[in-house]
């Protein structure tokens, strides 16, 4: 048949939509499309994929919870769209939001 390769592109992608989802807002809202420069994508000589994520966590969450949550939504997602084994989501907490939360998860 032939091959097909999913990008880094597309894989970040994935997890910047599912980031959307665990914050409650629209993928094209302007203030949140900043985060995308924030989301890295490594693959290992097995071909599984490393996401890497620097985000702000809202103020008054539990930040290990939020971020737990944020590292089961990208790799269950990414897991579930392109069937690559997600080694590992490592989340930088690079600070406090006072961005409204809206839990959807």
């Amino acid at each position: 048949m032939g091959n097909i390769t999913v990008s880094d592109n597309v894989i970040s992608e994935i997890a910047y939509r599912s980031i959307c989802s665990v914050y409650g807002v629209e993928p094209d809202d302007k203030e949140f499309k900043k985060l995308r420069k924030n989301i890295s994508v490594e693959r290992t000589p097995e071909d599984n994929v490393i996401i890497n994520v620097k985000l702000e966590a809202p103020y008054g969450e539990n930040i290990l919870e939020f971020s737990k949550n944020i590292m089961k939504t990208i790799t269950e997602n990414v897991s579930q769209m392109t069937e690559k084994v997600v080694e590992a989501v490592n989340v930088v907490v690079i600070g406090v939001s006072e961005m409204e939360f809206s839990k959807n998860s």
